[in-house]
This record gives structure tokens, C-alpha cells and sequence, in this order.
């Protein structure tokens, strides 16, 4: 079995879906103008998501993400349920607006980003074949030791750890490399090789386990599947039922065990510290399921649905959207100031050394009074949406949101191009998948500044640097360089050299 990696979606198709929800709401008494709001996002979404290229490319991923994950999913889990989709909103007709004001904002930033952006993109074919595995090799050790290796320089290393430590995403990256070399290397007979089941390991328990982190969970399977879906690798069925069991035990147990466990985390605690709470919630994950369930009940506040839902709570930002969009129309709106400290953000610390500390979740939770006041570090996700919205009203989410998001989309499409023949493509794809649906509109701002940063950075020391960091566990290598391989998704074997 092969996973599809769409380049478009049928509109027909979308058309039925829509008017299959429209009925199904109209049989649970959703109101009128809910049910062709919802109808209206689905066929603009998919309008969007074809122009722009599918999750083949930035721009169409960010739109698939931002609709799936902020409002299909929530939509088509209420109608299972039987409930009315405008049901425990407290202001449903501006939310519904402002979603489909939003997703027709990113259809015309898509339409103009396509006029705009290289159709050649820059950071293509800079790596060659037989600096792979090599590369691979090198992330992982630089991604890893980078820290220590840059202490042993002196005050200069110090000065670059922390620059360094914003731009580390080379052991998500070299499980990639490592994942499209096997599948390309073995003909499309194996995905995995040790490289990579020692980085996702890695990013597994320290980011996951031992950080109570979801994203750190989820990521290192992530990491394996772009590529899978990229390169059109088939699965067996002893793969896929692995695969179906783990994504069980992954959502079942441990994302709640990621979530309850983050109330255990106090100061700077070290690994055994953490380790020690890792172990009790992990030796009981039943209960401590339960405990995490029982938490959710109590949080009333941003239900979307009659009861808590456990996971799919999570697949969904219509509740905390609606909180702030009501909160706006109460009279609260924020301003752009979010907009132009973000903007200053990305000046570095060495230029800018007072530059402004950003949690703007935390900010609007705070407006929302959900969190202790002296709590400064809890962010809560909102879409890019109701973020835009809460700034400026109409004019945020009409102007100022799709101005940002054609810069984005011409950036990243620009260097980028198809990201499915490269390993940074797929990671910016990855990237994407978190911030489309829950890092507002500032993170849309965060993503071309230093996003941009951290892909370009990856790129080249993946094919510049990491070969030679390889050394140290691998020796020299004295073979003759071959021609640049091409990431194309196919599984015909590479010309011999």
C-alpha cells in the first residue's frame, strides 16, 4: 500500500461532502447560516488547496493544515456526534465568518504568491549521492554533540550556542536524509536504517518521553512518513498494522501521559529528575489516562463538544477561537503591536540585545482569565485566524493576514519549490504542520524570518558540513563523488555511475 501525497483534491467531490455536511447539520438543527458557512470553508479550502500546488508545496501544505486541523476535522467530529456544529460557541456567526474570510484571504494570498515566487527554486539539487548517508551521519552528531563541540572553542563557542540551539533541527532532518537514502539506495525494499532508528529513538525519548512534549512524540514518526509518502515507498501489511497499533498507543496513552506530565515540571529539573516522573506515569498509563480525562472535564471553558473528548479536544481550535473572537467583539481588540514585535524579533540578539521576549498565547489567555496571573510561561495555541481577527477585526483578517501570508508562501515556495525532492523541503513540510493550524498569525511571521533561517542553515550544513562531521564515527571517505541525486517521487533505481 502506498500513502497518496495529493496534489489536488477533485472539487466535485469536495461539492458532495460539503452538501452530505450541510444536510447532516441541518438534520441536527445546526442554524442555516452555520451550515453554509462550513459548506462555503470546504469548497474555498479545496480551491485553495489545489491552486496552489497540494502539499506539494509550502503554500498548499500551510492551507491543507490550517483547515484540516483548525476546522474540518472539528466540524466532521461534531456531526458524527449528533451535535449541532454552533452548539457551545459563544459568538458561532462571527466564528464561522471569520473563517471563511480567512481562508478566501489565503486563497488570494495563494493566487498572487503563484504569479510571484521563482519557479526554479534555490535551495535544489545541492546534494550530492554519495554524500548521503554521510550527511545523514553528520546531523546526527553535530544535531546531538553541537553544544559541547562549540564549548570547546571558548568564549566565541559560548557566544554561538545560543544561535546554535535556534537553529537545530538537524537530527529531524537527518532521520529524512536517512529515511529518502534507504528508499532510494534499497530500490524501495526498506525505509529504515540504524542512522535513523538512533535519531528518532533520540528525538523520542528526550524531546517526547522525557520532555512531556506531544509534537517531540509525534515527531520522529513524522519524520519517517514524509518521506515514505514522498518517494511513494509501499508498505506491507505487517508495516501498516505496526503503524495503525502504534498510532493507537501514541494517542490512546501517551499524548494524555505528555500532557498530564507537564504540570510536574518545575524550574530547571534535570534528566533524572524527569526520568523518575516519566517512569511513574508510564508504569500505570491507564491511570494515568484517566487522570489526564478527568482534568479535561473539569476545564469547561473551551469545549467545543457536550463532554470532553480526550484526543479529538486537540484536533480542533473552534472553542479557544471562538473565546477570543467574542472576547473582540466585546470591545477587547489588541492592536498590531503583535505584528511589529515580531517583525523585530527577528533581528539578532547581538544587534538587538532588549528585543522583546514573545508568548503571545500566554497574552490572550490571560485577556481570556484562564490563566493565574503569575503565570508567564503557559501558551495557549490559537489560528491564525482568530489571532488576525483579535488584532485588528475585519482589517486583520482581510489586509494584514493575507499580506503576511503572501510573503510567506513567495519565500518558501521560492527556495523550496517541490518539497518532496529535497530533505528540507519535507522538513519545512513538517514545520508547516504545526504552524498553520495553532501558531496565529505571528507565527506565520516567525516561520519566514526565522523558519527561513533555520531551513536555509539545515540545507547547507547538511550538504556542506555534515559529510565532514561524519569523520569522527565513519573515517574519511575516499570515494569519487557521483553526480547530485534528484528526490524525485519515484522508485525507479538511479542510474548507475
Amino acid at each position: 500500500m502506498r500513502i497518496p501525497f495529493p496534489e489536488r483534491i477533485p472539487i466535485d467531490r469536495v461539492a458532495v461532502a460539503a452538501v452530505l455536511l450541510f444536510l447532516i447539520q441541518s438534520l441536527e438543527k445546526t442554524p442555516l447560516y452555520f451550515s453554509a458557512g462550513c459548506a462555503a470553508f470546504l469548497l474555498i479550502a479545496a480551491l485553495a488547496f489545489n491552486t496552489a500546488g497540494g502539499l506539494s508545496r509550502a503554500s498548499g501544505a500551510y492551507v491543507f493544515f490550517f483547515a484540516v486541523l483548525v476546522v474540518i476535522l472539528g466540524l466532521g467530529y461534531k456531526a458524527l456526534l449528533g451535535e449541532p456544529a454552533d452548539s457551545n460557541l459563544r459568538d458561532p456567526q462571527t466564528t464561522i465568518e471569520v473563517y471563511v474570510g480567512a481562508i478566501a484571504a489565503m486563497l488570494l494570498a495563494v493566487v498572487v504568491s503563484r504569479r510571484m515566487a521563482r519557479k526554479s527554486p534555490l535551495l535544489q539539487n545541492v546534494l550530492k549521492e554519495s554524500d548521503m548517508y554521510r550527511s545523514c551521519i553528520g546531523c546526527i552528531v553535530f544535531g546531538i554533540g553541537g553544544v559541547f563541540i562549540l564549548a570547546l572553542l571558548g568564549n566565541s563557542g559560548f557566544k554561538l550556542i545560543a544561535a546554535f540551539n535556534q537553529l537545530n533541527d538537524l537530527v529531524p532532518l537527518a532521520v529524512i536524509i536517512g529515511v529518502m537514502y534507504e528508499v532510494r539506495r534499497s530500490g524501495g525494499a526498506r525505509s529504515v536504517n540504524f542512522p535513523v532508528v538512533f535519531a528518532a529513538a533520540y528525538l523520542f525519548l528526550v524531546y517526547g518521553l522525557f520532555g512531556f512534549s506531544k509534537a517531540g512524540l509525534l515527531l520522529p514518526f513524522f519524520c519517517w512518513l514524509l518521506p515514505v509518502c514522498a518517494m511513494r515507498y509501499r508498505l506491507s501489511a505487517l508495516q501498516l498494522g505496526a503503524g495503525l497499533l502504534g498510532a493507537f498507543i501514541m494517542f490512546q496513552y501517551l499524548v494524555p501521559y505528555s500532557q498530564y506530565g507537564r504540570r510536574f515540571l518545575v524550574g530547571n529539573q534535570t534528566y533524572s529528575q524527569r526520568l523518575q516522573i516519566a517512569i511513574r506515569l508510564l508504569a500505570h498509563p491507564e491511570t494515568t489516562r484517566e487522570l489526564y480525562e478527568e482534568g479535561q472535564e473539569e476545564n469547561t471553558s473551551v469545549h467545543y463538544y457536550n463532554k470532553a473528548e480526550g484526543f479529538w479536544d486537540r484536533l480542533q481550535f473552534i472553542a479557544v477561537d471562538d473565546s477570543l473572537i467574542d472576547l473582540t467583539d466585546q470591545g477587547s481588540i489588541y492592536g498590531l503591536g503583535p505584528i511589529r514585535d515580531s517583525f523585530i524579533n527577528a533581528v539578532p540578539h547581538f544587534i538587538l540585545a532588549d528585543k522583546p521576549v514573545l508568548n503571545f498565547g500566554n497574552t490572550y489567555a490571560h485577556e481570556l482569565g484562564g490563566l493565574s496571573e503569575d503565570d508567564t510561561t503557559t501558551g495557549i495555541s490559537f489560528s491564525p485566524a482568530s489571532e488576525a481577527y483579535h488584532l485588528q477585526k475585519w482589517w486583520g483578517v482581510l489586509v494584514v493576514a493575507p499580506l503576511i501570508w503572501m510573503l510567506l508562501f513567495i519565500v518558501l515556495d521560492s527556495l523550496f519549490g517541490d518539497l518532496r525532492t529535497t530533505p528540507w523541503g519535507l522538513l519545512v513540510l513538517s514545520s508547516i504542520s504545526h504552524t498553520a493550524p495553532e501558531a496565529g498569525i505571528t507565527g506565520a511571521i516567525y516561520m519566514v524570518t526565522y523558519g527561513v533561517a533555520i531551513f536555509t542553515f539545515s540545507a547547507f550544513f547538511a550538504a556542506w558540513i555534515a559529510p565532514t562531521c561524519a569523520i569522527v564515527v565513519l573515517g574519511r571517505d575516499r570515494r569519487k563523488a557521483r553526480r547530485p541525486l534528484s528526490f524525485r517521487p519515484t522508485l525507479a533505481p538511479p542510474t548507475p555511475g
